[in-house]
């Protein structure tokens, strides 16, 4: 019992200052552009516009609230996509993931400072974001190319919307609810040793051992 009371009592560093800044500049404009996303794409949701200050306007911010998003993820693209090189425990950890919905983390493979749902994730918001980015182009100026070209773009972004904006659902899921002590890592950049153990330990040893 002390030892796992100084455990939670002791923390290390998850995430450094810039790490945090771009995580929460690319969380907040991608909850914006999901926001105003809906809402200009269907009536339904048009009572989200007046919170996000009106039609017009968020169709004027929405494309560069996508670009601060693309920036945002290049920056998280160059430095974390090492990290997110899938393995195969990583493999394994996927094939066996039912248990770690069911919060039985001890019968996977153990984890690194990633597991290998993060890390799919990650990848889903990198290419995601290179759809956006190319399709939000081509729909923001459709006047400069073939009206074909500009309908499948819609397509495609709405399809690429539907992908990581499921998977943010999730993301956000995990990080609050699921995984209880996962936000502090991105609000104060530490993390409890105790959390670190029980939900990444290959990386808690590798910290402990610097």
């Amino acid at each position: 019992m002390e030892e796992t009371k100084n455990l939670e009592e002791l923390e290390i560093e998850r995430f450094s200052r810039f790490d945090r800044v771009v995580h929460w500049v690319v969380a907040i404009t991608f909850i914006y552009l999901f926001l105003s996303g809906l809402g200009i794409y269907s009536p339904k949701f048009a009572w989200l516009l007046p919170v996000l200050g009106g039609l017009d306007f968020a169709r004027w911010l929405h494309p560069w609230a996508g670009l601060v998003f693309s920036v945002g993820v290049l920056l998280m693209f160059l430095k974390w996509s090492k990290d997110f090189l899938l393995t195969s425990d990583d493999m394994a950890w996927l094939k066996s993931v039912k248990h770690y919905i069911k919060g039985e983390e001890e019968k996977l493979p153990e984890v690194g400072k990633y597991n290998a749902g993060q890390k799919v994730f990650g990848w889903l918001v990198f290419l995601g974001c290179l759809v956006f980015l190319i399709t939000g182009i081509l729909m923001w100026f459709p006047g400069n190319f073939p009206i074909t070209l500009t309908r499948i773009s819609i397509v495609l972004h709405d399809l690429a919307f539907i992908l990581v904006g499921a998977g943010f659902i999730v993301h956000v899921y995990m990080g609050t609810v699921g995984v209880p002590g996962s936000l502090s890592g991105m609000i104060t950049g530490k993390v409890s040793a105790l959390w670190a153990m029980r939900h990444h330990p290959k990386w808690f040893r590798e910290v402990v051992r610097r």
